[in-house]
C-alpha cells in the first residue's frame, strides 16, 4: 500500500522517472489507493501521455474502474471526455474497449464523451476503433450529442462511420430536430443564461473561427482577480448540421 500511495502521489506532480522508479521497486501499476483512485484513471483524465504510456506498459489493466471521489470513471472515458487524443491513442493501442460504459455500464461511452464535448480528433481515433456510432445513454445517441452542440466535425464523422440519423430519444427527436431546434438562437445568450448571474463575477467570451465555416464561443466565468474560472462552449454549426441531416436522411 506504501508503494501504491507513493505511484499516485508521483503522478499527481506528474514526476514520470519516479513512477518508473516505482514500478520496478514492484508498485502495482493498476492497484487503487485507498480512496479507490487507480493510477491509469489519473494519468488519463490528466491527459499525461507518457505516463499513460509508462503504466500500460507495465501491465496496467486499461478497463478497470476507478472509484475515488471526483476521480471514478473508466480511463479512455476520462481522456476522452477531455479530448486527450495522446492519451486516448495509447489506451486504444493497449486493448481499452471503445464501447465499454462508465458506472459499471449504465452511463457514457468514451464517444458518447467525445461527441458531447466536440472534440473531432477524438471521436476520430474511437470511431477508428471500431467504436459504435450509435452507442449513446438511454436513447440519446453521440449523433444527437454533437448535433445539439452544433459540432459539424463530430457529426459529418459519425456519419461517415455509419450513426444512423433516424434515431429517435425519448421525446422522439431525431439529432436533425435538435439542430433545427437551435438554428437561430444566439450562442452567446444562451451560454450567459446557462451559467446564470454571479456576483462580482468576471464574464469573458471568445469566439475561435472552425474549418468549417462556424464558431467555437466559450463563455468564461471567474471571480474579479481572474481565477476560479468555469466555462461553458458550443458551437455555431446547427444551420449546417441540420442541412446535412436532411441530405443524409433523404438519400
Amino acid at each position: 500500500m506504501a508503494l501504491t500511495g507513493a505511484l499516485i502521489s508521483a503522478i499527481h506532480a506528474d514526476r514520470v522517472r519516479r513512477v518508473g522508479a516505482l514500478l520496478k521497486l514492484g508498485a502495482s501499476p493498476s492497484a487503487p489507493n485507498a480512496e479507490g483512485e487507480t493510477p491509469l484513471y489519473l494519468a488519463a483524465v490528466s491527459g499525461q501521455t507518457d505516463m499513460v504510456r509508462l503504466l500500460l506498459e507495465a501491465g496496467a489493466t486499461p478497463d478497470v474502474e476507478s472509484r475515488g471521489e471526483g476521480t471514478a470513471g473508466l480511463p479512455l472515458c476520462a481522456a476522452a471526455c477531455w479530448d486527450h487524443s495522446g492519451a486516448v491513442r495509447e489506451l486504444l493501442a493497449h486493448g481499452a474497449d471503445p464501447d465499454l460504459r462508465e458506472d459499471d455500464g449504465t452511463s457514457y461511452t468514451a464517444l458518447m464523451w467525445a461527441a458531447t464535448g466536440g472534440h473531432q480528433r477524438t471521436a476520430e481515433l474511437l470511431l477508428e476503433a471500431h467504436a459504435d456510432p450509435d452507442a449513446g445513454c438511454g436513447e440519446r445517441t453521440p449523433l444527437m450529442a454533437a448535433a445539439e452542440r452544433g459540432s459539424i466535425a463530430v457529426v459529418r464523422a459519425l456519419l461517415r462511420h455509419g450513426a444512423d440519423p433516424h434515431r429517435t430519444d425519448e421525446q422522439g427527436r431525431t439529432a436533425s430536430d435538435m439542430a433545427r431546434e437551435r438554428c437561430g438562437k444566439d450562442v452567446e445568450s444562451e451560454l450567459r443564461e446557462r451559467a446564470g448571474i454571479v456576483p462580482d463575477a468576471r464574464y469573458e467570451v471568445r469566439r475561435s473561427p472552425r474549418a468549417e465555416g462556424t464558431e467555437l464561443v466559450e463563455l468564461t466565468v471567474s471571480s474579479p482577480d481572474g481565477t476560479g474560472g468555469a466555462s461553458w462552449l458550443e458551437e455555431t454549426g446547427h444551420a449546417l448540421i441540420a442541412a446535412v441531416l436532411r441530405e443524409t436522411m433523404q438519400g
